[in-house]
């Protein structure tokens, strides 16, 4: 009988630092498993400006399980991903981050949790070292997705996961320019289970992603599984009409009955305007988050090229 196939997907842009180190892990984590399974090392390199892909190719020399793919550019942390899933020809296909924040001493237990017939196995953080404002934002967004998605997404819930080769394959049916694998594979469903874990800090080097990079993962995330927020701007519209006709009726009433009392002057004026171009400017920019996501799909542009293939004999996405 055909031994079973494992693949881990682990997405890289600038790990020189790591690298050698997470494969050593790994390597650790699944040797108890090596009588029954084969497994496979995928390493996406997102066009990194340091020696990572140099390390990488050396490693694929070294080890003919690691396979190695490299974008013509940098393609994004969410397509680097996707890239990575699609060319796994495994029965199961394990996704970890290569900064050694996910744990890879975890790998075992999602192994066993598929064994026991989950599709699914995501680390869920219990606990993260960073800093008290990151860690509130990141806090204050779960509650929001976990509150407005339209299928429940795990709080607290990364990347770090196994899915199934059935998951998979629902996989290839999405068809997002920006696809936010977290939210598409809570959509998909089947059977999940939740390992808790405690989340370190990078191993090495420094992260890519700076607040702002953050931000525009946390927008794409909340867009991409809720149509909540087009539906909040129709509601803050009906609102602030309402708001605006009865404040137009006070002031007329006032000015009738009351001349001496009612509102005048520059202050008045600027704080409506500025409340109202305020919540205009709101509306219009969760409208044009929409319209962007449509568009970008429209084009359907190639989510990215790959530039170098070491390892690959047939890949399995094309």
């Amino acid at each position: 009988m055909q031994r079973r196939l494992i693949s881990i997907v682990t997405p890289c842009f600038n790990e020189e630092a790591n690298v050698e180190r997470h494969l050593e892990l790994v390597c650790a984590a699944i040797a108890p498993f090596r009588d029954r399974y084969d497994f496979e090392n995928i390493y996406t390199d997102n066009c990194s400006e340091d020696r990572t892909f140099e390390l990488l190719r050396r490693l694929a020399e070294e080890h003919p399980e690691v396979k190695v793919l490299r974008f013509s550019r940098n393609i994004g942390a969410n397509r680097a991903i996707l890239f990575g899933l699609l060319h796994a020809g495994g029965d199961a296909t394990i996704l970890i981050q290569a900064d050694l924040q996910d744990p890879p001493a975890l790998i075992p237990e999602f192994i066993r949790g598929w064994e026991e017939g989950f599709d699914v196995v995501f680390g869920q953080i219990q606990q993260r070292e960073e800093g008290f404002v990151r860690h509130a934002l990141r806090m204050l967004y779960y509650r929001i997705i976990s509150a407005l998605s339209d299928v429940p997404v795990p709080r607290n819930a990364g990347e770090f996961r196994l899915i199934s080769r059935r998951v998979l394959e629902a996989l290839r049916e999405y068809g997002d320019d920006d696809p936010y694998v977290r939210g598409i594979v809570a959509h998909i469903g089947f059977r999940q289970k939740a390992v808790p874990y405690r989340r370190a800090q990078r191993a090495g080097g420094r992260s890519s992603i700076g607040l702002l990079g953050l931000m525009g993962y946390a927008i794409n995330g909340l867009l991409s599984t809720t149509v909540v927020p087009i539906r909040l701007v129709i509601l803050m519209g009906l609102i602030i009409a309402s708001f605006g006709f009865l404040m137009t009726a006070y002031v007329v009433a006032v000015k009738f009955f009351n001349p001496a009392a009612a509102p005048h002057g520059f202050a008045t004026l600027a704080t409506l305007v500025t409340f109202f171009s305020g919540a205009q400017l709101c509306a219009i920019g969760i409208i044009g988050e929409y319209i962007r996501k449509i568009y970008a799909q429209s084009l359907r542009m190639p989510r990215g090229f790959i530039q170098d293939k070491i390892n690959f004999q047939s890949p399995p996405y094309h």
